[in-house]
C-alpha cells in the first residue's frame, strides 16, 4: 500500500530524559507513534514521526508551544521481508525520483513494515510505485 501521509518534524531540546517525557505527553493523549525516527545534535533533537492521529498531535504540540513543521511523506506498507527497501529503492531511482531521508517501522517477520520517504516528487513517487510490473524485492 502506497499513500501520502503528514508527518510531524518536531524540534525538542537534547538532554537526558526529553525523550521519554515527549514520549509519555503523545502516549497520554492516546496517540499511536507509527514510525519514528530521532536525529539530535549537542542542543536539539529533531523527532520525525508519522502518528495515528495527526490532529490531536499537531493540537497538543500548539497548546504546549512545542516547534514542529508539517511535511508531506511517502508511506509505504509491505512484507516485512529481506529485500524490500532494495526493490522500493530501484523503483525511485528508475524513475529519477531522489530520496531525501528515509526511516523505517517493522515487527515480527509476518506483519507489514512501514518505510517512510522524504521524496523528491511525492505524486510522481505514488504513480511509478502503484503501476509498477515489479516486484519489490
Amino acid at each position: 500500500m502506497f499513500r501520502r501521509q503528514i508527518q510531524l518534524c518536531v524540534f525538542i531540546e537534547n538532554r537526558p530524559g526529553r525523550f521519554a517525557e515527549f514520549c509519555d505527553h503523545v502516549y497520554g493523549l492516546g496517540v499511536d507513534i507509527q514510525a519514528m525516527n530521532l536525529h539530535a545534535d549537542n542542543e536539539v533533537g529533531i523527532l520525525r514521526m508519522i502518528v495515528d492521529d495527526t490532529p490531536a498531535a499537531i493540537a497538543a504540540l500548539e497548546k504546549d508551544s512545542i516547534p514542529f513543521l508539517l511535511t508531506e511523506v511517502l508511506v509505504i506498507e509491505v512484507p516485512n521481508k529481506q529485500g524490500m527497501a532494495a526493490g522500493v529503492g530501484h523503483r525511485l531511482a528508475e524513475a529519477k525520483i531522489n530520496i531525501e531521508y528515509t526511516y523505517f517501522s517493522s515487527g515480527a517477520t509476518d506483519a507489514p513494515a512501514s518505510m517512510v520517504f522524504k521524496v523528491s516528487d511525492l505524486e510522481l513517487a505514488l504513480e511509478k510505485l502503484q503501476n509498477s510490473p515489479h516486484d519489490y524485492n
